[in-house]
């Protein structure tokens, strides 16, 4: 079930244009940069955008002027780790070609946590990409969740499974839940 919804998320990804995704995700990024989650938030841990995902590079460049400590994941030993990044020219391709930092200093229990998701529903479900790699690490970190998603993409229930986690807030081009 799950597959099948990846899959059409995924397509429906694949057919935007790029001049709406980016339009999309400035609004998004600022909403989050508005709400108290953020202002609130001095450890913040951010996937780096790839493949049409919700926009994030302006994000952490505004995140690391305003002094905030950014952390982006790291796949080590299967697991998802949040590794400092002190600079967007300290990135490299990590396992999988997500982009991770250079660095190996990383963290525990960040403030908040800015988690991709290929759809979210109205209760706070996320549609990761079937890894488990954000469920694990939520499960054993405390920290607010946030999914990034342009409206197009909520879903009404998403199929969940008992080791899914739920985020706290989704943030759209629209408004926060």
């Amino acid at each position: 079930m799950k597959s099948e919804f990846r899959r059409f998320f995924l397509n429906l990804r694949r057919e935007m244009d790029d001049k709406y995704i980016k339009n999309m995700s400035d609004k998004i990024c600022e909403n989050l940069l508005k709400s108290e989650i953020y202002k609130d938030s001095q450890t913040i841990f951010v996937y780096v955008s790839m493949a049409k995902e919700v926009e994030t590079r302006n994000l952490i460049k505004k995140a690391l002027a305003d002094g905030k400590d950014i952390y982006v994941p790291k796949i080590i030993d299967r697991q998802m780790k949040a590794c400092k990044l002190n600079d967007l020219d300290d990135l490299e391709l990590g396992l999988f070609g997500i982009p991770t930092s250079r660095d190996n200093d990383f963290i525990e229990n960040p403030d908040l946590t800015i988690t991709p998701g290929l759809s979210f529903d109205e209760e706070k479900n996320r549609l990761g990409y079937g890894g488990g790699y954000y469920d694990k690490f939520f499960a054993k970190n405390k920290t607010i969740k946030a999914g990034l998603m342009i409206s197009d993409f909520l879903s009404i229930k998403l199929p969940i499974e008992n080791t899914d986690v739920k985020v706290d807030f989704i943030i759209t081009e629209e408004k926060n839940y």
